[in-house]
């Protein structure tokens, strides 16, 4: 097995674990892949900081 035939075969195992992801995520009625994102954003993602006074 040659090594692009590796890479290829990780990225078609890797697309259709996502799918099923998004498959599972949309029975059950919640964006798996958006909460995860979601979960690992910190709190004042990006921008200038904001002082509250």
């Amino acid at each position: 097995m040659k090594k692009s035939d590796r890479i290829i075969m990780t990225l078609a195992l890797l697309s259709a674990a996502i799918i099923v992801i998004k498959l599972f995520g949309a029975m059950s009625g919640y964006d798996v892949i958006e909460m995860a994102v979601n979960a690992t954003r910190p709190a004042n993602a990006g921008g200038w900081s904001v002082e509250i006074r």
